[in-house]
């Protein structure tokens, strides 16, 4: 199935942008030109748009330059005879659009408006399988610059409401005929490439999603899809005994088994020595609802923010082999999923990261330290943000600032949902639970995962012509499932891994050398059995030897780190001491 574009002269912005959303969700698109002299004959428009089964794109101005004033209904008729969707975007409140909605509704809808004032967006409770985990959601602020509603005229319920602000239809949904009409209220769609930097993405909810709703509601698994929705809460620095802070493990504990979620620690490679046993064991035994991941090495503010490619190498030498060493002492495996102190990094970081063969990073800042660049709306609708060294950043917010919309927006496109927290939170765990409650209520089967799960599960997949399972990898090690009954084939691509020298790439766990390498990424073709499979790019290593960093570089972090503990363990609990300890570690440790 198609998407197709009428036009005139040639292709009006809106519908320009509408296709390069279509081509970012993976959907084929036709933009076909219009005879002036045809103007609304139906015969011709059977034969300018010879293949059934496509949706057809109505933006009202073109059809008011093609056919004018007159003949809409024959033009109304031919369409919803003709095509299985029909999608009306980009109106404008005037006379003709009124009079083309109000046919295309069978009079359901009189008129366009624009909104009075500033409102909030209500999604339909019952319209989960258009709207997905935005159902049952209000939100706001709208955009009285870009939001229009179409205002009610019939007294039967002919049309289906999806999205209403002030209680009229922003988008909504009727049949008729063989048709499917869908009605979006956005004036325009926005820029992919627009740079939007940390703003919510939800900010541009009303030329985003409505659009994208209602394209992967049609073309379904032609589309780019999530693979599985995962998530799971972080709690960054603490050491493996039984209290930190306001943190307690075994508390901890029962509020994962009451309310359903899981724990990432992200815990710091210089404390490798100092895990207690009844904590270590306490995380074996319960290896659904803890994990480990890498928190730098030391835990200095801005050591993976260092663009020297020679003491990054050695610094994630050395934490790699802390970890080892932690893993032979204690039992518990560490992910090798890399969450940076302080939120601090490099683009050399994350090519270093690559090249030791991490998997992923994860992250509360979306760009290098010092270099304040702007993520463009494309790049936050997908799982993973590649721009940097084109290695995986998957980003993260706390529990106070993960709103509804949020969590609704990273299930749509495909990113995990990371809630970071520190221990200060167990002051009062009802802040993390309440988020966690919500998450569960939003996507009631969401996988609670360790982060390498989590990570190795945020894939696109769309189903191509032939019957080909097309796979967008972001982690270094993916998980893609066959959920037929019979042996499929998928081709598993990684876009923009940079200056990689792929030695070699594993399939459950053993090498399979037939891959490609080039400009573009790396993929693999494979006909796989039914069930999970797990898919690792691996490249070559280049062990250099490890080199000391100095005297200096670990007493700072010696005492960084007790400072810090006994910050948390002690100082916290009176607010006054702890702000004169913080203004002493700043001058002092920085």
């Amino acid at each position: 199935m198609r998407l197709v574009v009428p036009y005139l002269g040639t292709p009006r912005p809106a519908d320009l942008r509408l296709i390069r959303l279509a081509d970012f969700l993976g959907v084929g698109a036709d933009s076909v030109p219009l005879e002036k002299q045809a103007g609304g004959d139906a015969k011709y428009l059977c034969d300018v748009f010879p293949t059934e089964g496509s949706c057809l794109v109505v933006n009202p101005k073109v059809i008011q330059e093609w056919i004018g004033e007159h003949q809409l209904s024959d033009f109304v008729s031919s369409l919803v005879s003709r095509f299985s969707y029909v999608l009306v975007h980009a109106p404008c409140p005037d006379r003709f659009d009124d009079s083309l909605i109000a046919a295309l509704s069978k009079g359901e809808f009189q008129s366009v408006r624009r909104i009075d004032s500033v409102g909030v967006y209500e999604v339909a409770i019952d319209s989960r399988d258009i709207c997905g985990a935005f159902s049952g959601l209000s939100f706001g602020p709208t955009n009285p610059a870009n939001d229009l509603v179409f205002s009610s005229g019939g007294t039967k319920p002919a049309v289906e409401k999806l999205i209403s602000i002030s209680g009229e239809a922003f988008m909504a949904r009727m049949k008729w005929k063989k048709a499917e009409i869908l009605f979006l209220g956005s004036v325009d769609v926005a820029d992919l490439s627009r740079e939007v930097g940390d703003a919510p993405l939800t900010d541009y909810f009303s030329q985003i999603l409505p659009a994208a709703m209602a394209l992967k509601h049609i073309f379904g698994r032609e589309c780019w899809n999530p693979g599985e929705h995962h998530a799971s809460i972080i709690v960054d620095d603490p050491l493996l005994r039984r209290k930190y802070g306001f943190l307690d493990f075994e508390f901890l504990l029962s509020l994962m088994k009451q309310h359903n979620f899981h724990t990432e620690i992200a815990f710091i490679p210089r404390n490798f020595r100092r895990s207690s046993k009844r904590m270590t064991r306490m995380f074996r035994e319960n290896a659904d609802n803890f994990a480990l991941c890498f928190h730098g090495n030391d835990h200095l503010s801005a050591e993976f923010a260092s663009t020297n490619t020679a003491l990054l190498d050695t610094m994630l030498q050395i934490a790699e082999r802390r970890m080892n060493h932690h893993r032979m002492l204690t039992g518990v495996e560490c992910d090798r999923v890399m969450v940076f102190p302080q939120g601090n990094f490099s683009v050399e970081a994350m090519s270093a990261l690559r090249s030791r063969n991490f998997d992923a990073a994860v992250n509360t800042v979306s760009h290098p330290k010092g270099k304040a660049s702007c993520l463009t709306i494309a790049e936050l609708a997908q799982p993973a943000v590649v721009r940097y060294g084109g290695f995986p950043l998957f980003l993260r917010k706390d529990s106070q600032h993960t709103q509804s919309q949020d969590i609704a927006f990273n299930l749509f496109f495909g990113r995990p949902v990371l809630v970071v927290e520190h221990h200060h939170v167990f002051q009062h765990p009802e802040i993390l639970t309440e988020v966690v409650t919500r998450i569960n209520s939003m996507k009631p089967k969401v996988n609670w995962s360790r982060l390498a799960s989590a990570v190795a599960n945020s894939t696109l997949s769309r189903l191509e012509s032939d019957g080909t399972h097309s796979v967008r990898a972001y982690s270094g090690t993916v998980q893609v499932v066959n959920k037929s009954t019979s042996i499929e084939r998928f081709v598993v691509e990684w876009t923009q891994r940079h200056g990689d020298r792929v030695e070699k790439v594993l399939v459950n766990g053993k090498s399979h050398l037939n891959f490609e390498t080039d400009d573009i990424g790396t993929r693999i073709r494979l006909d796989l059995a039914p069930g999970r499979h797990t898919i690792s790019l691996l490249n070559q290593l280049t062990d250099v030897p490890i080199r000391s960093l100095g005297f200096r570089w670990s007493f700072k972090a010696f005492m960084r780190r007790r400072l810090s503990e006994a910050r948390d363990n002690y100082l916290s609990k009176n607010p006054q001491v702890l702000a004169a300890a913080q203004i002493l570690q700043k001058r002092f440790l920085h």
